[in-house]
């Protein structure tokens, strides 16, 4: 599975980012590309302990069922549970919101397990591989959302 932490992952994450337009449409979802940004930008400020997060509950939470989640089964196009704490931020500049996006996935791959928090308000604790392995699958699903 790709992971965040991965340099050739992330340099593909970071490219497919930099196709997306302000009039990039969403193939399914709700949200239009400017939330989307910020939603992938709060999702990377969660993990890197730059937004506190809840404390996690729910049967995500549970190691079979957070390693299946993050690891193995795909993700469902749509509407599915994401933490209020991933949507903290409203969109702006659109070029802004964008270079943002990339400073923080450049930030992800330089930080260590420790810069890294140590739970997630829905999958519960998480190690720096499962952070990275659910960074990478969080924005590859957004970017799939705009043809990104």
């Amino acid at each position: 599975m790709e992971s965040l932490r991965d340099p050739a992952a992330r340099a593909a994450i970071v490219a497919r980012v930099t196709t997306l337009g302000p009039k990039s449409r969403r193939l399914w979802g709700r949200m239009n590309i400017g939330q989307m940004l910020c939603h992938v930008a709060d999702q990377l400020r969660m993990a890197l302990r730059d937004i506190p997060t809840s404390r996690p509950a729910g049967p995500l939470r549970l190691a079979p069922i957070r390693y299946l989640l993050i690891h193995v089964l795909p993700w469902p196009r749509g509407r599915a549970r994401a933490p209020a704490e991933a949507f903290t931020t409203s969109a702006t500049d659109w070029e802004a919101d964008k270079t943002k996006v990339v400073e923080l996935i450049e930030r992800f791959g330089r930080a260590s397990d420790a810069d890294l928090a140590p739970t997630n308000p829905v999958f519960g604790r998480l190690t720096g591989h499962d952070w990275g392995v659910l960074s990478y699958r969080h924005l590859d699903h957004h970017l799939r959302q705009f043809g990104g």
